[in-house]
């Protein structure tokens, strides 16, 4: 006779993407990030340890999670290569009753968090409610069974996190990243399908009740959002390419923003996000589906390569608050061939010519700001030559 299933579905508690704890130790990192030079390539290089966690990842397959109880009554898988740390967390609602989240039903809360230790902390963190429309007939729900539940739900999850790390240092990049992003996203989908058709025990007592699936696909753009942080460095670098840059922007405001490319230098190659919105600073999710009062910040990652080995490499990006006219933003980032790199920040004009504007207005300075009516960006580099022509780039965007 066929074990009745519990069909789990993830329902997001926040926007698209995967952000990062506004707390004092990432306050300290993003002053240092945008003072350029030693500074900007000192927080690149802390943020890059989370892409040598993804190798460990992949390197330990499985065996990378333990599992351990919170005192909240919560359990938790955790990985460390000693120097990040991710924990998969589930919190499971009393007696599998429902509360609200964001309008959604949901019975309990799954954590993602990504942590580099002290002093200088830095987590990024993604939370997700558990939906499960109605109990089987049969399925008697007694604290027992809630506590068997948490194992094939948080191996279902660490299984997602395996399976999408894995296909993304599978990915083929071949000699253009242009769409990699994309790329990245449907290895996360991919492994959100794969995954999500397959289903674990839930043993009570010795004895298989029931099977457990979770519907994973609220987490792909979360992750497909991450891996251009964790995973496109390593995928790029084996291509031996020079005039690599990497470019962080943080949005500390409280206004969603579209970006857009209108512009590459020499045909250059840009890895860029799938979703073309980043969100608006908002709050981290508790174990109940609340707000909490920390603060988290919306991150967008980018990198670009030269095309060919005796050009550089650059781009221009377009940045458009929402609900707001005459205030987008103009940022051109110029890695040449011979010269000194170069930076600009500006206001976006209607018919600007952004071929014109890359060629004319970038400076060789390792840092440059502009303040509008609404908002003060600061963009840095940590270098303007050498550095093995590979560089690092952070914008920051703060509310006036």
């Amino acid at each position: 006779m066929a074990l009745p299933t519990l069909p789990f579905q993830l329902v997001p508690a926040s926007p698209d993407g995967f952000p990062v704890e506004n707390n004092e130790g990432y306050q300290l990192l993003i002053d240092q990030a945008v003072s350029g030079g030693s500074g900007t390539s000192n927080y690149l290089q802390h943020m890059l340890r989370f892409s040598a966690f993804t190798s460990y990842l992949n390197a330990h397959a499985e065996t990378a999670f333990s599992t351990e109880q919170l005192p909240s009554g919560a359990m938790q898988a955790i990985a460390t290569d000693g120097t990040t740390t991710m924990n998969v967390a589930v919190q499971l609602n009393p007696d599998l009753s429902e509360t609200d989240l964001n309008g959604v039903p949901v019975r309990g809360i799954a954590t993602v968090r990504l942590a580099l230790p002290q002093p200088t902390q830095l987590a990024k963190i993604i939370s997700f409610g558990l939906s499960l429309a109605e109990i089987p007939a049969g399925i008697v729900v007694t604290n027992t069974l809630i506590q068997a539940l948490f194992k094939p739900l948080l191996q279902q999850l660490t299984s997602y996190v395996q399976s999408t790390v894995e296909r993304w240092l599978q990915i083929d990049v071949g000699e253009d990243i242009d769409g990699l992003g994309e790329d990245l996203a449907d290895a996360a989908g991919d492994a959100a399908e794969d995954i999500g058709a397959e289903s674990a025990d839930l043993v009570v007592e010795e004895v298989a009740v029931a099977e457990v699936a979770i519907d994973l696909s609220a987490a792909v753009p979360a992750f497909a959002a991450l891996a251009l942080l964790v995973a496109v460095p390593l995928l790029i670098t084996a291509l031996s390419k020079q005039f690599q840059v990497h470019l962080e922007i943080d949005n500390q405001t409280n206004t969603d923003f579209t970006w857009s490319t209108p512009y590459t230098y020499n045909g250059a190659m840009t890895a860029q996000p799938a979703q073309s919105v980043l969100p608006q600073m908002g709050r981290a999710v508790d174990a109940w589906g609340d707000e909490t009062d920390v603060p988290v910040v919306y991150q967008a990652n980018f990198s670009t390569m030269n095309k060919s080995g005796y050009e550089g490499t650059g781009f221009a990006l377009q940045l458009s608050p929402h609900g707001m006219s005459g205030q987008d933003l103009a940022v051109l980032i110029s890695i040449p061939w011979a010269d000194d790199n170069a930076l600009w920040i500006g206001d976006f004009t209607p018919g600007m010519d952004w071929e014109q504007a890359f060629d004319n207005n970038p400076e060789a300075q390792l840092r440059v700001s502009h303040g509008n009516q609404k908002f003060y960006t600061t963009l840095s580099i940590d270098a303007l030559s050498g550095n093995d022509d590979i560089y690092h780039c952070v914008l920051r965007i703060q509310p006036l």
